[in-house]
């Protein structure tokens, strides 16, 4: 069997390559595999016409048994073989968060009208999964939930939790990852903040006005993001919305205790007992959940460790395979 991955260009961001990537080493000790990284990085028309002839250039130069996108470039579906191709679907938080206008009529037409056109679709969640189905009606056996593997690299490391002055990672600052909310939940909460990504004007103005201890890091390699993961006593993830929620996962790896929002995905993803849940609106939710997640560690990390065993990579890239397989037969 032989394998194109297609993924977008990296400067629109490196989480989908951060999945797949690994998948495709995986899939390689039992398949041929190649892959692509689409040229341009915008969804300007002129930049859509380019990624396509890109994309359908490479398929008439080579052979594929399966073409598998890995996630965002839906409008390529049209162009490519129904038979032979696999959709990741992420999150359609881009086109359900704004369904205003000519943008959101072009959005739909190209990334929701255009998924029927895959010879299999699978989702990283099932919500992601039930979004998709209010807008697009799918074949039962053309479609799957496949979650996102956990990295090999994520592996256990015991720390002794320091409940007095706990140190809280946060990862995002865009808005939906709801840091304001848990800046003023943490007001007066003795603990150290470590914020992944780049502060905008008003959270940091939240931040001085609550005198919060906190550090701000950015840009970060992988192994960079590991140690942060290593070196804090809680993972927050209080997001508003999402498609999957890797930290979760990534932070009952390591051995930590996960706070988390009582929304899906995050609670289809940590598991019964595997994490905090809190209403990610309510402030006292979050901090009360702070406390709970340093009272409750122990028994939140042995937890969590036991869920992570369903995102090994070996277990997520024989879902895939089993996929493939399905869909030379059809």
């Amino acid at each position: 069997m032989k394998i194109l991955f297609i993924y977008r260009n990296p400067q629109m961001g490196f989480s989908i390559g951060k999945v797949f990537k690994p998948i495709e080493i995986e899939m390689s000790k039992c398949c041929e595999v190649d892959s692509i990284e689409l040229p341009c990085s915008n969804y300007a028309i002129k930049s859509l016409i380019t990624n396509i002839k890109y994309v359908k250039k490479q398929v008439k130069r080579t052979h594929y048994d399966i073409i598998h996108i890995t996630g965002t470039e839906h409008y390529l579906l049209p162009f490519l073989q129904k038979k032979k191709t696999v959709m990741t679907v992420h999150d359609l938080g881009f086109y359900t968060n704004n369904k205003k206008g000519i943008r959101s009529w072009f959005k739909y037409l190209l990334w929701i009208k255009t998924l029927p056109l895959a010879g299999h679709i699978t989702f990283i969640s099932n919500k992601s999964k039930a979004e998709a189905e209010i807008f697009v009606r799918f074949k039962k056996d053309n479609v799957s939930v496949i979650y996102d593997p956990i990295s090999n690299e994520y592996t256990y490391h015991p720390k002794i939790i320091n409940t007095k002055y706990p140190t809280i990672l946060h990862l995002g600052t865009n808005p939906h990852k709801n840091l304001i909310r848990t800046i003023e939940a943490l007001k007066e909460f003795p603990c150290k903040l470590c914020i992944v990504g780049k502060l905008h004007e008003d959270q940091m103005h939240m931040l001085q006005k609550h005198k919060i201890d906190y550090e701000n890091v950015y840009n970060l390699t992988e192994q960079e993001v590991l140690e942060k993961y290593i070196n804090c006593d809680i993972v927050s993830f209080v997001s508003l919305h999402e498609g999957f929620g890797m930290p979760i996962i990534e932070g009952q790896s390591i051995g930590r205790p996960i706070l988390t929002s009582n929304i899906t995905p995050m609670k289809e993803i940590a598991s019964n007992g595997g994490a905090i849940l809190v209403n990610p609106w309510d402030v006292k939710s979050i901090r009360n959940g702070y406390q709970e997640a340093l009272t409750h560690s122990d028994d939140l990390i042995k937890k969590g460790l036991e869920n992570v065993k369903r995102f090994r990579l070996d277990i997520i890239t024989s879902q895939y395979y089993n996929v493939y397989k399905q869909l030379m037969k059809a």
